[in-house]
C-alpha cells in the first residue's frame, strides 16, 4: 500500500513539474516545437493517468474502509490510463481540429468495452 501510495505519488509530482516547464518555458511555436509539443503530451498522459489512478484507488479505499490489494490497483491503474488515452487524445485531436461529438462517443464506447472486456475476463 505504502509502495504504491510512493510511487504513485512520485511520477504525480514529477510529471506535474515537467507539465508545468513545459508550459511555462518551451515554445510550442518556436525552433524546439517537436520537443515541446512531445514533453507537453506525455507529460499530461503520465500526470492524468497518476491522478486519476489516485482517484480510484484512494478514494475507493477510503470510502470501503478497508485496505484494498494490489489487484485493485492494478486495475484503478488500468482504468486511469484509460481515462488519460481518452484525455490525451481529446487534446491531440483538438488540436489538430479533428474532434467533434462522434468522435467523442466513438472513442469513449471504444475505451469502455475494452475497459468491460478486461474486467470480465478470467
Amino acid at each position: 500500500m505504502f509502495r504504491n501510495f510512493f510511487f504513485t505519488t512520485l511520477i504525480l509530482l514529477f510529471s506535474a513539474g515537467i507539465l508545468w516547464v513545459t508550459v511555462s518555458e518551451l515554445d510550442p511555436f518556436g525552433p524546439q516545437k517537436n520537443v515541446a509539443l512531445v514533453t507537453f503530451f506525455f507529460s499530461l498522459f503520465l500526470f492524468v493517468a497518476t491522478f486519476c489512478t489516485f482517484v480510484f484507488f484512494f478514494a475507493s479505499e477510503l470510502f470501503s474502509g478497508r485496505r484494498l490489494g494490489s489487484r485493485k490497483f492494478l486495475v484503478s491503474l488500468r482504468r486511469g490510463i484509460f481515462v488519460a488515452v481518452y484525455f490525451t487524445t481529446y487534446m491531440v485531436l483538438e488540436w489538430l481540429n479533428f474532434w467533434g461529438v462522434l468522435e467523442g462517443v466513438l472513442l469513449a464506447v471504444f475505451l469502455i468495452l475494452v475497459e468491460w472486456g478486461l474486467g470480465t475476463r478470467k
